[in-house]
């Protein structure tokens, strides 16, 4: 494969033609993987005023939009509330 601008020492070559001569023997590949994501997306329905003070924040805060500001305070508050948790249940026990 010849790329131009790009300089290629004789041992990067020689890599490249060893790798081109066994691309094709099975023996060299590990099974195939499938990747399952971990949750579904939900959706949340908010009202029309809570949309627009997001999108006013969200571009405050330099986000790429209102979703994923939501998201971020979401997940920052999720996380807190689970540390408080994991806390409390510490000192009872």
């Amino acid at each position: 494969m010849i790329v131009k601008n790009i300089k290629t020492s004789k041992k990067d070559r020689e890599i490249d033609d060893e790798v081109v001569g066994v691309a094709h023997d099975q023996t060299f590949w590990d099974k195939e993987a499938h990747a399952k994501p971990k949750s579904k997306p939900t959706s949340i329905r908010f009202s029309t005023r809570t949309i627009e003070r997001a999108k006013f924040f969200a571009k405050i805060h330099g986000e790429r939009g209102y979703q994923s500001w939501i998201k971020k305070i979401v997940e920052e508050r999720v996380a807190t509330e689970y540390e408080l948790y994991r806390r409390l249940k510490r000192e009872v026990v």
